[in-house]
């Protein structure tokens, strides 16, 4: 029996117009009238979350920023929360700055980028939020500014995106973790963070077992995700990483993969409610 189902965002929930259908829609509001609890995970931001989890009305946390965190957004509170430490997000972006890489970095709230270019502007427009340019290079503003960082996002063609990860996870074998959640986007987390481990994480939270725990997922920074659930599913459009560890492929996002999987399992009976804590 699945009793929580984890669906990442872009390229898998959401459409081409970083929109939810609804048929989607549908789906999710049907396993949640079974008491099914639904998760969004995501490398987003809370800021960049909030508003669809409130439209969608999610009865359970989200995880964010490729789960270093996990926010229930119906109470406030934040059940879990990792960050870079400062020294080695600073480091990190020294490396990618000196390569040429642009970056933008997240401390928890908000997030800031050294300028405005094509990049941010086609990012800020599938978030649906805006960044805060600092007008200098990245690293003279965290020297400025020292903290934390939930994450770093380089992004770059997809060709330099696969020349930084090599590169970052060569120069930094241990202190963070990398991952590509899109072509273009490098993923920069603490180490250990990945969108599987919040899973079960916060499924131990709820008292969930591996095997009630259902996962959709596209691109490489869901593959621990596919992997650490009881049901893995990637989209037909996802990477080939995420499709080797899934358990089945969906149809795509743009045929309302993810709803289609829901409705069949809800039509065999296979999705019912969370158990108490």
């Amino acid at each position: 029996m699945i009793r929580l189902i984890a669906s990442d965002l872009d390229d898998t929930l959401l459409n081409a117009n970083s929109d939810v259908n609804g048929r989607v829609v549908k789906a999710l509001h049907a396993a949640m009238a079974v008491g099914c609890g639904i998760v969004l995970s995501s490398g987003r931001m809370l800021e960049a979350m909030l508003p669809l989890a409130k439209r969608l009305e999610v009865n359970a946390p989200m995880l964010l920023y490729n789960g270093a965190m996990a926010y229930d957004h119906n109470t406030g509170e934040t059940i879990f929360a990792d960050q870079l430490p400062y020294e080695t997000a600073l480091a990190i972006a020294r490396l990618c700055e000196d390569a040429g890489y642009y970056l933008q970095v997240y401390p928890g709230k908000n997030y800031y980028c050294p300028r405005i270019t094509e990049a941010t502007k086609k990012y800020a427009w599938s978030i649906k939020v805006d960044p805060i340019p600092v007008n200098m290079p990245m690293v003279q503003w965290m020297e400025a500014h020292p903290s934390g960082m939930q994450k770093l996002l380089l992004i770059d063609t997809p060709e330099g995106a696969d020349k930084a990860k090599a590169m970052l996870e060569a120069a930094f074998p241990t202190g963070a973790s990398f991952a590509k959640s899109r072509p273009h986007y490098v993923e920069m987390s603490p180490e250990g963070v990945n969108k599987g481990a919040a899973l079960l994480r916060l499924a131990r939270h709820f008292g969930i077992e591996r095997d009630e725990v259902m996962a959709f997922g596209d691109g490489q920074n869901d593959v621990e995700m596919l992997k650490a659930a009881g049901t893995g599913v990637c989209m037909e459009n996802g990477c080939p990483e995420a499709k080797a560890v899934a358990d089945r492929i969906a149809p795509s996002n743009l045929e309302d993969g993810v709803a289609q999987v829901i409705e069949e399992y809800l039509d065999k009976g296979w999705i019912g409610g969370m158990k108490a804590k």
